[in-house]
């Protein structure tokens, strides 16, 4: 960028917002920090070699009484803050699992902070309500899924297993949502299942939703780190034995650590013998169904009961 270094005039009217001519300049000199960025990532260091504490040693511990220009803050996210990070967009960047960091997804990040829609209903932002429903429904079609499949954006996968697994509770324990689990004669003690190999978040839901964490059983995984299906259906039957209800499975496309893919047509069907909740974590792997050469993986989809899956990691 030809003039990072620049100080800008803050500019500030009256409100306490910078004067348009300001903002529009600053705009010009972010968009070229962010061009500049990504177009010498893979000059810098995957990763920093700085010790614990390093990051807040080079930052005041007090917070300023009047702020700083522009130019000044770009200089120190360039001084402290660039040099501290993990950059996930790097092209040597191996681990976890692929980030996807592409000029059109930048660019829709952009667009939505002027914006600053508020979503929660049709009433506060029909715009946003409207594009939710078809992004779902082009999404929907993408991954090969039934008409009746509907759905919501979350802001992660987590939350979507919650939700899912909270909609699995009240359909085996109805009117939870009104009187809880606690106390209740009529509701046995749940079981889940996921594999060795599934996310956390999973326990962490189950302990959300009151359904405890030792609830959650997890199932072995195999040679290829996938369910090991007759371990899962030997431990459901043991589970009805001693009095425990299967309440939900949650199979994944995509291990974090392996990308693994659980047999999900064979999970289905014992899901469906038990009249047990099939939820699929797709989060990682489910944008692969966008492949033709891939699209073995929807195998079974159709008979999920929920899915989620993170455009992010795979889309754009």
């Amino acid at each position: 960028m030809k003039d990072r270094q620049s100080n800008l005039h803050t500019g500030l009217t009256e409100l306490g917002d910078v004067s348009p001519a300001v903002f529009r300049e600053q705009l010009h000199q972010l968009a070229d920090w962010i061009a500049d960025y990504r177009e010498t990532i893979g000059e810098r260091p995957v990763a920093p070699n700085a010790k614990p504490g390093a990051i807040l040693a080079a930052l005041p511990a007090e917070p300023p009484e009047d702020g700083e220009s522009f130019g000044k803050i770009l200089t120190d996210i360039d001084r402290v803050i660039v040099p501290g990070l993990v950059h996930w967009g790097h092209p040597l960047f191996m681990g976890y699992f692929g980030w996807t960091t592409t000029a059109p997804g930048i660019l829709g990040e952009i667009i939505t902070a002027p914006l600053n829609v508020n979503a929660m209903t049709w009433r506060t932002s029909p715009a946003a309500t409207e594009l939710e429903t078809l992004v779902i429904d082009w999404l929907r079609q993408w991954l090969h899924l039934p008409e009746e499949f509907d759905g919501v954006v979350y802001d992660t996968a987590s939350v979507g297993i919650m939700h899912a697994l909270a909609v699995a509770r009240e359909q085996a324990a109805p009117s939870t949502r009104k009187l809880g689990l606690a106390g209740r004669a009529d509701v046995p003690r749940f079981r889940i299942y996921t594999s060795d190999q599934a996310h956390s978040s999973v326990e962490k839901a189950a302990i959300a939703l009151g359904l405890g964490e030792e609830n959650v059983r997890r199932v072995p995984s195999d040679a290829e780190f996938r369910m090991e299906v007759t371990t899962l259906r030997e431990m459901i039957a043991h589970d009805l034995w001693e009095k425990f209800k299967p309440l939900a499975v949650v199979a994944t496309v995509g291990t974090t650590s392996t990308a693994s893919v659980d047999p999900i047509a064979e999970v289905a069907r014992i899901c469906r013998e038990h009249k047990v909740w099939l939820h699929i974590d797709g989060a990682y792997g489910a944008g692969l169904a966008l492949l033709p050469e891939c699209k073995w993986v929807t195998a079974g989809w159709s008979e999920a009961d929920s899915i989620v899956a993170n455009p992010h990691k795979m889309l754009f």
